[in-house]
């Protein structure tokens, strides 16, 4: 599943939104995934590609994809979340398209989108994040 703050629902369900940033070198398994967000499954995306980085290798179109105007905003947006990083730190950039809205959310309806049986069977980003943060304090 991938879990995503309120604010960014509408992006998503608009196609605005396309990839999410996470810090550390996160391993997703499944082609789908179940966006929830304030606990409740909001929609189920496609992962279209997942890329390893550095932050340091960060470019303008990889926030704009996120939603975000460039990397100032990117970057107070992720330190916002994940507190101080360093440009040497691993991000997981996971591209996706929207296969569907789930029906009762909040952010509501289909929007035309397939519906069917889907696999949602992933990792689960912000535990795996979690954890990923806790081995580089570790390290530190």
């Amino acid at each position: 599943m991938l879990t995503v703050k309120k604010k960014y629902l509408k992006l998503i369900l608009s196609g605005r939104k396309t990839s999410t940033i996470r810090l550390g070198n996160l391993q997703v398994r499944g082609r789908y995934l179940k966006v929830v967000s304030s606990g409740r499954p909001v929609a189920v995306v496609r992962v279209e590609e997942v890329i390893h980085k550095k932050v340091k290798d960060l470019t303008d179109e990889d926030a704009e994809l996120d939603g975000f105007s460039g990397l100032a905003e990117l970057f107070r947006e992720l330190r916002s979340i994940y507190g101080d990083f360093m440009l040497e730190d691993d991000i997981t950039i996971i591209r996706f398209s929207l296969v569907r809205a789930i029906e009762g959310s909040e952010v509501g309806g289909n929007h035309g989108a397939p519906r069917g049986r889907i696999s949602t069977r992933g990792v689960d980003v912000n535990r795996t994040s979690l954890q990923s943060q806790i081995k580089r304090a570790e390290r530190r």
